[in-house]
């Protein structure tokens, strides 16, 4: 069997493998992106954050989302269930101005607008195309698909939670602090707020744990989902049909929302969700974004992670690419990409603990009464995880 040759591959077209691929083809990279389905395809994860503005701009594509395609997300409400209290973050008042707003995305458009962004960059796609296998030689890898036979220097796993390098080597392990199963559907007739505010995000705090969003987008559809711990979900999993009306009860300030809703689509459901790879780089493969490790929804922190790790994975990439004989597993790649990833990744599990330990709404009421913890932790929300600066992190040590 003949095998074509590219300098990279990347295993998956979702945000991290599209990013990757656009920033590799714009420096003229030969790299082809393998993905096995046919986009637009449905795909849970519809809320941006502010800070995955910078790796979009630097690919080119910013323009094209601020086209009026998507819903602007200027901030993000929570309201909790016991009684009135809510914790409103305006992200514009942040550390910084220069990150006020993000987008509500429906990813079956946005995955697909990024993945031809790629293509435009100069990516060669392969779709739909599955690799059923891959090996690896001293000097390339070996790559075998549905269709046929490919070679590589070195390997991006884009593939999401399905992480194929890291099952391949048995590396994937389930984060059972984060043990999870989330349910989600979209609706029309839910009731937004008016002007400025229609695309914020509505995080509901519900009872046992469980949390609640709303996600608009542009037109009458909204997306709705309940996340609750697997033990609670139990005793549901045989009757979703009415699941996330019943599990959204208990917040009047959800229920008047949703009180002229019309549910468009039957539950999805994804469970046991949260996991981490040991390593995320070897010899000739390297791991981005959900491939690596996921945490939890809760700050849609999912395609922030996805972009900025095909950022830092990128720049080690070109250096590999300039330097005869050095591989991804070299000290000066693989412990710094890793080091760099799970950083910003440990200040978003800090959040998420704080999140689940506390009473969120009601304590981050008294943090934003103070302009300068406001500003700090507008800003981590946002996505500004790695920055060291942030005093949210010093003061915690994180």
């Amino acid at each position: 069997m003949n095998q074509k040759h590219h300098e990279i591959i990347v295993v998956g077209g979702g945000p991290g493998g599209s990013t990757m691929a656009s920033l590799l083809a714009r420096q003229g990279v030969d790299v082809a992106v393998f993905e096995r389905e046919v986009f637009p395809r449905f795909h849970i994860g519809e809320s941006l954050i502010t800070y995955s503005q910078d790796v979009l701009s630097e690919i080119g594509v910013w323009d094209k989302l601020m086209s009026g395609k998507y819903i602007k997300k200027y901030g993000a409400h929570f309201y909790d269930y016991r009684g009135q209290s809510e914790a409103y973050f305006e992200f514009a008042d942040g550390l910084t101005t220069d990150h006020p707003m993000a987008f509500e995305v429906p990813r079956a458009d946005f995955d697909k607008d990024l993945l031809d962004h790629a293509v435009e960059c100069g990516a060669k796609l392969y779709s739909p195309e599955e690799v059923t296998a891959v090996t690896y030689a001293a000097d390339h890898v070996e790559v075998t698909t549905d269709k046929g036979a490919y070679t590589c220097r070195f390997l991006v796993d884009a593939t999401g939670r399905d992480t194929l390098v890291g099952k391949q080597r048995q590396m994937k392990h389930a984060n059972h602090d984060l043990n999870n199963v989330a349910v989600f559907a979209h609706y029309e007739g839910i009731e937004r707020d008016p002007g400025k505010r229609e695309g914020n995000i509505v995080v509901g705090i519900l009872p046992d744990h469980a949390w609640s969003w709303f996600i608009p987008f542009i037109g009458p559809k909204t997306s709705v989902g309940v996340v609750c711990n697997a033990r609670n979900f139990r005793r549901h999993r045989h009757d979703l049909d009415g699941y996330l009306e019943e599990m959204i009860a208990p917040c009047p300030m959800l229920t008047q929302r949703m009180r002229n809703a019309r549910r468009l689509t039957a539950p999805g459901i994804i469970s046991n969700y949260s996991f981490g790879c040991e390593h995320f780089a070897g010899d000739r493969w390297l791991l981005i974004g959900d491939a690596g490790a996921f945490l939890d929804p809760v700050f849609s922190s999912g395609v922030h992670v996805a972009i900025t790790s095909a950022k830092f994975a990128s720049d080690h990439i070109f250096r590999a690419l300039a330097t005869p004989g050095l591989l991804l597993s070299d000290p000066s790649i693989k412990d710094t990409y890793e080091h760099d990833v799970r950083r910003g990744m440990s200040r978003f599990k800090w959040i998420i603990n704080l999140f689940y330990s506390v009473n969120f709404a009601t304590d981050m009421q008294k943090v934003m009464s103070r302009n300068h913890t406001r500003r700090a932790f507008t800003s981590a929300l946002a996505g500004d995880v790695w920055n060291d600066d942030n005093p949210v992190f010093k003061v915690n040590g994180i």
